[in-house]
């Protein structure tokens, strides 16, 4: 299953909505990116907000935020199917995993580029997806690190099943080589809507999966 999912890095509402309207009608995932300020130096929209928008789409949580658990209410709240959180902010991993699975998402684990792939390894069979960032969180546009491409191949060889997700500097070209060494989901967010028009953009890239 390859499938592309708009990422939305916001602090503004307005945009926000912009943002999903343009997208409206070529995809059923978008994933939202949440930011405390703490983990990454940044803000961001509220899942609060989000809970404000009708909408259709199936949306993912990206936390980047230290204390996960404070976020799941609003997240159930609002349209949210998936919750991703960070390696690098949990001091209990699988405690985490055991109260995001209490409110019946699916569950995302996501890591740095400068995180080593063992540090998810022990919990590939108890999550949905594995993220791996290809930028360091926080702001959008900044250029895809090649160093973790290798860990998504490595992941992809550890296991042939595992949902890959690849978030952060994912462009027209380098989809293909990140596609070919095995990731499923491919998360777009200046590389998409940066485009002059959004629905080419997104059936080039789309077409870089067949």
């Amino acid at each position: 299953m390859k499938k592309i999912i708009p990422a939305i890095l916001t602090d503004d509402v307005n945009d926000l909505k912009d943002k999903l309207g343009k997208v409206h009608g070529l995809t059923d995932w978008v994933q939202i990116d949440i930011m405390d300020g703490r983990f990454v130096n940044n803000t961001s929209v509220e899942l609060k907000d989000l809970a404000q928008i009708s909408t259709d789409f199936n949306f993912e949580a990206h936390l980047m935020v230290l204390e996960t658990e404070k976020y799941l209410q609003s997240a159930q709240e609002t349209n949210i199917k998936r919750v991703i959180f960070h390696v690098e902010a949990a001091d209990n991993v699988d405690g985490i995993i055991e109260k995001i699975r209490t409110y019946g998402f699916e569950i995302g684990i996501a890591l740095n580029p400068e995180t080593d792939l063992e540090n998810v390894l022990p919990y590939k069979d108890v999550v949905d997806v594995i993220l791996f960032l290809g930028v360091k969180p926080g702001f959008g546009g900044q250029d895809f690190m090649p160093s973790v491409i290798d860990k998504i191949k490595q992941l992809r060889e550890i296991d042939s099943n595992i949902l890959i997700e690849v978030d952060g500097g994912v462009k027209l070209d380098n989809i293909s080589v990140l596609n070919s060494v095995g990731a499923n989901y491919f998360v777009i967010g200046t590389g998409l809507f940066s485009a002059p028009d959004i629905k080419e953009r997104f059936n080039q890239l789309q077409q870089k999966l067949t």
